[in-house]
């Protein structure tokens, strides 16, 4: 069975689709970009960095093969797979939100960096409770001293689990580095969906064992 490919969609576009799903990009492009399971994070890291609201679409490459295209359009370097056509709807296997860009966007410091990200993606509500179990506010983690932080992305062992429709709890390993310390530490994050898309709500860092 063929690996399936991944396509980031627009809320408001997607609930719109019926038998066939066009998204405003198809008639000034003529395809649908897509990305495999590999390319996926960059995307979205890369394109949609400012969207808590995205939809994934899993889509079965073999009724759409005729129409797939892999190509580099832009001189990246790599080829991504381009549907030249609408996406017939019964191609999709699953569809759900999308927020892993959003937990990898705080690890970057480009993003960490960024107030009006962080104010977006914070929760009003947000609690983060740290390797140390001190308890930390929205404030005091917007207040944060970022330098000389460097972690790795994607991120290692990236799970979300749909607690409730608009409930996703979101668990992996940080990689980060201070100076020559390297720290391994086991996350959990929780996110709501509200009416201004998902945002992290709770945020827990444990140390994980030796070894």
């Amino acid at each position: 069975m063929s690996e399936p490919l991944f396509h980031l969609a627009e809320p408001r576009a997607w609930a719109a689709a019926t038998d066939e799903y066009t998204p405003a990009s198809l008639e000034p492009e003529g395809f649908i970009h897509c990305s495999t399971r590999e390319q996926l994070s960059r995307t979205a890291r890369l394109l949609y960095a400012d969207r808590n609201d995205l939809v994934l679409l899993t889509i079965d490459p073999e009724p759409i093969s005729a129409n797939v295209v892999y190509e580099d359009l832009y001189a990246s370097g790599e080829e991504f797979p381009h549907l030249y056509g609408p996406l017939p709807t019964s191609a999709v296997q699953a569809t759900g939100p999308y927020i892993n860009h959003l937990e990898e966007g705080l690890w970057l410091i480009d993003t960490r960096r960024d107030l009006g990200w962080m104010d977006r993606i914070l929760h009003p509500d947000f609690v983060e409770v740290g390797m140390s179990g001190r308890t930390y506010s929205r404030e005091q983690v917007l207040a944060v001293d970022i330098d000389g932080l460097e972690a790795n992305v994607p991120l290692d062992g990236y799970r979300m689990d749909l607690v409730d429709e608009d409930v996703a709890l979101v668990r992996y390993k940080s990689r980060d580095h201070i100076g020559d310390e390297t720290r391994i530490i086991e996350r959990s994050s929780l996110w709501i969906n509200t009416n201004e898309g998902w945002r992290l709500r709770y945020h827990q860092g444990t140390p994980a064992p030796a070894g």
